[in-house]
């Protein structure tokens, strides 16, 4: 492949070697003169008409000759071939020439195997040639023609970033977007997610409130339901304007000071699915990964960066010692579907049905017909026909995002109604998206058949796997940065070294020296040498914890073991007095626990 060149004229202009050096042109109107020559390319001009264009104020002779020094300093960058010239015209060729603003013409803005990302930016930036007004002219002209094509390129990266998960890099986009066009709804929807996914709710509220005042008062217009919908969601859910109620709140305080690191394929695969959801043909996910690698928070970006586009989900974390009860899971995900809008559009019948299994429907709708009689596998049909009613309901308001976080130890009443659930919301706005560690999914049998029948499922699996040693390095540093405390060069290769590509070990090892400074676990002569017990990821589990538990007191720890057992009734507080708890040290454990945590 020939070596080309590169001139970059969105932006502050740029000409670049075939190796990527920048090259530069010692007088500021030679560079002029070649964007100018890069947007003509091929037409004929003649030297009296560029001598006016550039240097107005040179005698004839005088223009002629800076622009024959001009040709001559741009022909030594490029070649011989650059230009086709006789005594009064000049032809620009330059074969060996790519410039950005052919890509941006094609649409071509991502990267390729062979190219990358398109910068984008105003046509010429905040370049200007003193004494050159014609010149001036032209570029503010040319600034005028380029800028829809300008602003749709700033979308596809904006929405790139959206579909990667990639919302540090959305907001630069958006302010870009937004100095072109300071009413840009798309600019002010991309920096309210940028301030949601930075977990700082009330300045993507303020970006929206600053920007419908100006809307108003400038162009006497408000904005599209969709960016008044995402701000609405992202208030605070007290005192409600009429029929703003029924509006789910989409919770982003948790994603404050937490990077996103390595996972952006899966991120664009589950978000697609997303939007295949929305549109009305439901997809599933399963995400499989091993212990720690960062499932569930995936996921819940997901949920998140969905919430914020108006859907609902309910969630479920499945434990080991509810395996054997029937229906526990489903019946965690009814519940969380029972006070969202459009619940109470359910047949009354198959609300009746769920009362089988779940008391709290009864609760919610006193007044539902009993259920009907049944066994066996009538049971589970009717039941998995009551679940999907509801989830219709549901999404008939807004979309539905079911979660079930570790369905490997799910028990098997409810997988089988997942299953039936997923083969017959493939064309509906439900969506069912789970984890599960491979390995032990292997070793359930119901949940092993998720993975047998995925194509007739419409079910999406993606593999999580362990950081690689530099997403590790990122990750350290970022948990750094985000306490104010780098982490020294030495530590964070023993934190990743520890860590072995696992971003939960990764995040408590870093809690523990901050914690026990020197002391640290990923210090010790086990965490760094790789031949002595103690460098695997299941132990760093068992000693970090252990490390944890013993600095406990020891009503926190019966609080905690109780806790474990109690799991989504851990509010339960009665049941703390089979431990010989009374309440205020329950609570007092409690709170000593989330200091920890």
């Amino acid at each position: 492949m020939a070596h080309r060149f590169f001139l970059r004229l969105l932006g502050e202009p740029e000409l670049q070697s075939p190796d990527g050096e920048r090259i530069r042109l010692r007088v500021r109107k030679h560079l002029a003169l070649l964007a100018y020559f890069a947007t003509h390319r091929g037409q004929v001009h003649r030297r009296d008409r560029l001598a006016d264009f550039l240097w107005p104020e040179a005698s004839p002779a005088e223009g002629r000759h800076s622009v024959a020094v001009a040709l001559s300093a741009i022909r030594g960058k490029l070649g011989l071939r650059t230009f086709d010239c006789s005594r009064d015209t000049v032809r620009f060729l330059a074969p060996n020439l790519d410039v950005d603003l052919d890509r941006l013409a094609r649409g071509d803005v991502l990267e390729s195997e062979l190219t990358p990302v398109l910068l984008i930016d105003a046509f010429l930036g905040d370049f200007e040639v003193a004494r050159a007004p014609e010149f001036m002219l032209w570029r503010d002209q040319m600034r005028a023609r380029w800028l829809p094509q300008i602003q749709n390129a700033l979308v596809i990266l904006m929405d790139r970033c959206r579909r990667t998960g990639d919302f540090s890099a959305i907001e630069s986009h958006a302010d870009r977007l937004q100095d072109l066009d300071e009413y840009s709804e798309q600019a002010v929807r991309a920096k309210m997610e940028a301030r949601a996914f930075a977990g700082d709710r009330v300045a993507a509220i303020r970006i929206y409130e600053e920007w419908r005042g100006r809307l108003a008062t400038d162009l006497d217009t408000a904005p599209s339901a969709t960016i008044e919908g995402m701000a609405l969601r992202l208030r605070s859910r007290g005192f409600e304007a009429p029929g703003s109620a029924r509006v789910p709140t989409a919770l982003t305080e948790q994603w404050r000071h937490q990077a996103f690191i390595g996972r952006g394929p899966q991120y664009r695969a589950l978000y697609e699915s997303w939007e295949q959801t929305k549109s009305g043909a439901g997809r599933h996910g399963l995400l499989l990964g091993e212990s720690g690698v960062g499932k569930s928070t995936l996921a819940q970006r997901i949920i998140t960066s969905a919430g914020l586009e108006g859907a609902i989900s309910s969630r479920v974390q499945c434990y080991e010692v509810e395996r054997e009860i029937p229906y526990a899971a489903v019946g965690t995900l009814v519940i969380g579907l029972l006070n969202q809008p459009g619940a109470s559009g359910t047949p009354p019948e198959w609300l009746g049905e769920l009362t089988r299994t779940v008391a709290a429907v009864r609760d919610r709708f006193p007044n539902l017909p009993p259920f009907s009689s049944a066994d066996g596998e009538t049971i589970r049909i009717r039941l998995t026909e009551a679940v999907l009613q509801l989830a219709q309901a549901v999404a008939e308001e807004h979309p539905v995002i079911l979660v079930v976080d570790d369905v490997h130890i799910a028990d098997d009443a409810s997988v089988a109604v997942l299953h039936l659930l997923m083969r017959r919301t493939r064309g509906q706005r439900v969506m069912v998206l789970m984890t599960a560690r491979r390995e032990e999914l292997d070793r359930s049998p119901h949940a092993s058949r998720l993975l047998e029948s995925q194509e007739h499922l419409g079910l999406q699996v993606l593999d999580i796997p362990p950081f690689t040693s530099d997403e590790m390095h990122e990750l350290v540093t970022a948990l750094g940065n985000a306490d104010g405390r780098p982490v020294p060069l030495p530590l964070r290769r023993a934190l990743v070294r520890a860590a072995a590509g696992i971003p939960m070990v990764a995040e408590l090892l870093h809690d523990d020296w901050r914690r026990r400074g020197a002391d640290c676990l990923a210090l010790s002569l086990g965490a760094m040498t790789s031949d002595l017990p103690g460098s695997t990821t299941e132990e760093v589990y068992r000693r970090l914890f252990h490390r944890v538990f013993d600095s406990l007191s020891s009503e926190t720890q019966s609080v905690l073991s109780l806790a474990a057992i109690l799991g989504e009734r851990l509010n339960d507080h009665p049941l703390y007095e089979l431990v010989d708890l009374t309440i205020g040290q329950c609570l007092s454990g409690m709170i000593e626990l989330a200091r920890q945590r």
